[in-house]
């Protein structure tokens, strides 16, 4: 049998076979014929990614995180599910022809086991990152970023022109786990209909509760205004994104909006919060039959958000020089408020519970 060319061989280096995961022979993960030297008749029954099943390849030796893991919303995508049957009235998961359409346009884009902590996501086209060595910790650029890039990733280590990295990631350089722990990430073993009300999210308090009578804008507004509305910076928004053949109507935006609350609860009590712009239209899914959202007001398409670039000093806390005070940049100004003037005529009724009333903030 002629050798394989390079290009036909996986990279696996040494280190890996040290380890634990090394231990295990390659078909008691990837099965295959191990009685073969024949590449093709070898890969006959390959398991490309086994994390995939991660009950049967994963959970001997980590039951509790595969039980946690796979109903949580890196894994089983639950609030997009929730989110399509509020607005169309039909469920995803019990249409076939539904299904078949998320599963190409949207279901690449959450994970597996191996997608984090041994190579690249999918959906970022994969390949492994340290030789198919296992991470403990997934890497923040070719994990974390590889799926959270566009916005997080962007926000975050300032990869935007005219634009500075959150204040977390200079100078201190602090990494995604930092702030989102494991317990987090894999879950808790309860499924969630929305990411935000995952149990463990972290908070700015977590960190920063010593703050809330640092100086007099705190004391004024830390019970009713989410942190980032006046320490984020101007984020992206997007317009209405159609799966399959559409293409985005319009391109994205860089815009920083203050809306109502629309997830107020014991867990996001703050009264007033960032509100970003979802790509969510009417037709978005006519490419899957779906022509209309019936129920399409009963989501506001302002959506509560938590941009990750934030700055001591923004332009709304910088009140030095002729930068003049809050009560001028917030309650005179009124122009970073979303207001019934800010949202389009056909997403009014949907944004009534978000959008800002004319009256507020009060002039000083």
């Amino acid at each position: 049998m002629a050798p394989l060319e390079p290009w036909e061989k996986v990279w696996v280096k040494s280190d890996f076979f040290a380890g634990v995961h090394g231990k295990i022979a390659c078909v008691g993960c990837h099965k295959g014929n191990p009685k073969t030297m024949n590449k093709d008749s070898a890969h006959v029954g390959l398991v490309a990614d086994p994390t995939e099943k991660a009950q049967t390849y994963c959970a001997g030796c980590h039951t509790t995180i595969v039980a946690h893991f796979e109903k949580s919303v890196h894994f089983n995508q639950n609030g997009y599910f929730t989110f399509f049957q509020k607005r169309a009235g039909v469920s995803i998961q019990d249409d076939p022809n539904l299904m078949s359409h998320f599963k190409k346009d949207c279901g690449k884009c959450h994970t597996t086991c191996g997608q984090c902590h041994v190579s690249r996501p999918t959906s970022t086209k994969g390949g492994f990152i340290m030789g198919h060595t296992f991470r403990k910790t997934p890497d923040m650029i070719n994990n974390c970023t590889a799926c959270h890039g566009s916005r997080i990733g962007e926000e975050y280590l300032g990869q935007r022109e005219g634009y500075r990295p959150d204040v977390h990631w200079v100078p201190g350089g602090k990494r995604c786990e930092f702030c989102h722990k494991d317990e987090e990430l894999h879950g808790t073993g309860v499924e969630s209909d929305n990411r935000y009300d995952v149990p463990n999210l972290p908070r700015c308090e977590d960190c920063h509760q010593d703050k809330a009578k640092a100086n007099i804008y705190h004391t004024m507004h830390w019970k009713d205004l989410q942190c980032e509305v006046c320490h984020s910076q101007d984020y992206k928004n997007c317009n209405s994104c159609h799966a399959g053949a559409g293409g985005l109507a319009e391109p994205s935006y860089i815009a920083f909006k203050i809306g109502r609350n629309p997830n107020q609860s014991q867990r996001h009590p703050k009264k007033y919060v960032i509100l970003r712009h979802i790509p969510i239209a009417r037709d978005t899914y006519a490419a899957w039959g779906v022509t209309d959202l019936p129920n399409y007001n009963v989501l506001p398409t302002w959506k509560y958000s938590t941009p990750h670039n934030i700055l001591r000093w923004t332009s709304r806390t910088d009140t030095t020089g002729s930068g003049g005070n809050c009560a001028l940049k917030c309650h005179s100004t009124k122009s970073f408020f979303l207001y019934e003037k800010d949202v389009a005529p056909e997403e009014l009724e949907a944004n009534r519970n978000v959008i800002v009333p004319a009256d507020i903030p009060p002039k000083p």
